[in-house]
């Protein structure tokens, strides 16, 4: 796993609760912050993929029985 370093700008209280729930946990930060991350990444995805949505219509009654003749008129032949 490849990791890069960056700055973050957390709200007291909240890097207050993330270092006592990683004492707690004997983790990191940064094992906390990764994995939070992560869920909230795969959150979104699903919450996307959630808003496809086929709709379906009522056509009528099914016309899987119709037969060339129901489209086409039989030709005339001149004699």
């Amino acid at each position: 796993m490849k990791l890069a370093r960056t700055t973050l700008r957390l709200k007291v209280d909240l890097k207050k609760k993330a270092e006592k729930y990683a004492l707690e946990e004997e983790t990191t930060l940064q094992e906390i912050f990764n994995l939070s991350l992560e869920e909230y990444l795969k959150k979104k995805a699903q919450k996307r993929a959630k808003r496809i949505v086929f709709k379906m219509h009522d056509l009528g009654e099914p016309l899987d029985n119709l037969t060339r003749d129901d489209f086409y008129e039989i030709p005339k032949i001149n004699r």
